[in-house]
């Protein structure tokens, strides 16, 4: 079974919503530009393939892969809105997700969207999410409107998500050195993997990770540059008295994240296979944006060996907990 655990999806029900005005001066969608409107914050243009399932079937079977785990657009976050209408935002985001996954229960599953910065509020939604719509667990981003997931406001979220035993995905949102990057698209091909490393740095030296010993969290993007930063974070917590907040060295931590497969080239996902064991990767495409990779299974194959998609599929189905076929 090949498992694609990073993926993007909207419903088109919410689209709707938001059209109806179901969230009236909090929410618009600018038809012209194909654009949605948040109190401080415009998402891209809505690529076709976010809200056509039947496109999404039709390339899993084009690229050989088996199931998909869908994660909302990450420019549908929202952290900016206000609580009430945050927390009914996000449910109807979640319930699109539950309706999408039972057309196809075979073929996709989903994490549910949570209305952070509102930890309690987040808590309640995700354990409904899970319990009452089968969500896998949860995506949310690198930080929540400019916040470090260090941030104490969070830790009631954190103590939920552990107490499931459902995953946290991470995904880069609105980055720190996206102003510094203007040009050549880098405030994605520098911008997410650098704030995806800002995030786990912030998790383990904010003592988020000692904290909930059990929590589980999924970087994506190969972890961005974690595994190759952490010798420089270990010099900093022996080194540096604001670095101590650790119980233990940066590097011991690497074996608590999962990781997904994006690095674009096998030389690299085999040493990253290396660092942080190959029990601790699964496949992702990104899909539907071009920053999936042309040979989805090949990327894995060359750094992993002909087995790969399997493994890595093994892999998602026991961090992810999927259920066997139906």
């Amino acid at each position: 079974m090949i498992v694609d655990c990073h993926s993007h999806y909207l419903s088109p029900r919410v689209k709707a919503a938001v059209q109806a005005g179901r969230w009236q001066g909090q929410i618009a969608y600018d038809v012209d530009s194909e654009t949605f409107l948040f109190p401080t914050f415009r998402s891209r243009p809505t690529p076709s393939g976010m809200v056509d399932v039947d496109a999404r079937i039709r390339h899993l079977d084009d690229i050989g892969v088996d199931r998909q785990i869908l994660s909302t657009w990450i420019d549908m976050f929202g952290p900016d809105l206000p609580v009430e209408t945050a927390a009914d935002y996000h449910r109807q985001v979640n319930e699109g997700m539950a309706l999408a996954v039972s057309g196809h229960p075979d073929r996709l599953h989903f994490l549910a969207s949570v209305p952070l910065p509102y930890g309690e509020r987040a808590a309640e939604e995700l354990r409904h999410a899970v319990t009452q719509l089968g969500a896998l667990g949860t995506m949310m981003g690198t930080n929540v409107g400019g916040r470090g997931l260090d941030d104490p406001d969070f830790d009631s979220f954190w103590s939920e998500a552990e107490r499931l035993d459902v995953p946290v995905m991470l995904h880069p949102v609105q980055v720190a050195a996206a102003a510094a990057l203007p040009d050549y698209y880098l405030a994605n091909l520098l911008g997410y993997p650098f704030d995806t490393t800002i995030a786990a740095s912030q998790l383990i030296f904010g003592g988020v990770l000692d904290r909930f010993p059990r929590l589980r969290i999924v970087l994506l993007h190969g972890g961005g540059y974690l595994p190759y930063a952490v010798g420089r974070l270990d010099h900093g917590y022996h080194y540096r008295a604001e670095c101590r907040g650790p119980g233990k060295t940066p590097s011991t931590y690497l074996n608590r994240f999962v990781y997904d497969h994006l690095v674009y080239d096998g030389t690299r996902l085999a040493s990253l296979a290396q660092w942080v064991g190959q029990d601790r990767l699964v496949l992702g495409t990104d899909y539907p944006f071009d920053m999936e990779p042309p040979d989805v299974l090949g990327l894995a194959e060359a750094g992993l060996g002909p087995d790969a998609g399997q493994l890595l599929g093994e892999n998602a189905a026991r961090i992810f907990g999927l259920p066997g076929p139906r």
